[in-house]
């Protein structure tokens, strides 16, 4: 179906213009030292280290702490599945937390009662995912870590930073290159804290290999095992540029949620989110009171495409029959799940589109039942 407001829109870079041939080789050919190097600079991060998507960055994070079979690591219930899924290819058993039912963050209650029950030497480490754009205030969770001898992983997927000195207060962090703002380009960043993650995440990355003889080119080691997780340099270009309009492309995003939050405050059957000036609405998720699946499929019909974000893991195939998890044993994940909904929110619509969002929304709240 042709949506006359899809999700997502990919975003138009600019990035030959009038570059020569030859400036524009020797710029793609060192393309992914210069992203790490600007990255590095623009959230004052020593160690980065770019990856051709994060989904690799949050199992490039696994093999940095050497997670290793029989470990246990902690997530939310409703986080995105490549954080269980790269827990489990480690033969690794990923520990579900319920959420905070304002925020959708990890439950602290939940997470303190997961590690009364999980203490042991196996449990090593804590992945914290800032919902929807949100981040979480982990001081508390960094102090809970640190009395139970836990790495702690953020994140910052779904969280672009709208300042430039982002606070990363986790071991590792896992960033997305594209910011939630364009879904054609495909790219991670992570940073450390300890020079040692660093040191084996930058091993592993390309198959374990490291130049036998720095003399001979061809002449190369294998030192541990490891697999191709490197953002190739034509992305790196492409992603260098979309770094360089990142502020001003979540900007519009504001702009677009400052718009739902006028024109959608008072309409029945909807709850917004949250409204805070450091939130950069990678999702703008709201709360349908009420039969959310007949709403969505009005506001399909209508031409507007939804999303949802995340679907609880309890509810999914795999992780109910592995674990033998209960629909009911995260609670405040099943109410979020049977409420929200995201709203298309990018960097390329338009004031029309976001107000043809809204006028849909008020014609299918006012016959709702």
């Amino acid at each position: 179906m042709k949506y006359n407001v899809p999700f997502y829109k990919p975003t138009y870079i600019n990035a030959f213009g009038t570059v020569s041939e030859e400036v524009f080789y020797f710029e793609v050919a060192d393309a992914l030292n210069m992203l790490e190097d600007k990255f590095a600079k623009l959230f004052r991060q020593e160690f980065t280290l770019a990856v051709n998507n994060p989904s690799s960055g949050i199992h490039l994070a696994m093999c940095a702490i050497d997670l290793k079979r029989g470990d246990k690591v902690i997530c939310a219930v409703n986080s995105y599945v490549d954080v269980p899924e790269s827990i489990r290819h480690f033969d690794s058993e990923p520990i579900f937390a319920d959420i905070e039912p304002e925020t959708y963050h990890i439950s602290i209650e939940s997470l303190k009662e997961v590690i009364k029950k999980n203490r042991s030497k196996k449990l090593r480490a804590v992945v914290i995912s800032h919902f929807a754009g949100l981040r979480q205030d982990i001081s508390e969770i960094k102090e809970i870590a640190k009395d139970n001898n836990l790495i702690v992983v953020e994140d910052f997927t779904d969280a672009p930073a709208i300042e430039s000195n982002i606070e990363v207060n986790g071991d590792i962090a896992v960033f997305s290159l594209n910011y939630k703002l364009d879904n054609t380009l495909k790219g991670g960043m992570l940073t450390f804290k300890e020079k040692k993650h660093f040191e084996r995440a930058k091993l592993v990355r390309e198959h374990g290999l490291v130049l036998a003889n720095r003399d001979v080119s061809y002449l190369y080691d294998i030192k541990d095992v490891g697999c191709d997780y490197r953002l190739d340099n034509l992305n790196a270009y492409f992603l260098k540029k979309l770094l360089e309009k990142r502020e001003q492309l979540i900007l519009k995003k504001k702009e677009i949620a400052e718009i739902y939050f006028e024109q959608l405050e008072n309409v029945s059957h909807i709850k917004l989110p949250l409204k805070s000036e450091n939130h950069p609405y990678s999702y703008f998720v709201v709360e349908v009171d009420k039969n959310r699946d007949a709403f969505a499929r009005e506001l399909k019909a209508l031409g507007i495409e939804v999303g949802l974000h995340y679907i609880p893991l309890n509810f999914t195939s795999y992780y109910k029959q592995k674990y033998g998890l209960k629909i009911f044993s995260f609670p405040n994940a099943l109410k979020a799940y049977q409420k929200i909904m995201s709203l298309p929110c990018n960097a390329k619509m338009s004031k029309k589109d976001a107000l043809t969002v809204c006028d849909a929304i008020k014609k299918v709240a006012s016959k709702h039942i």
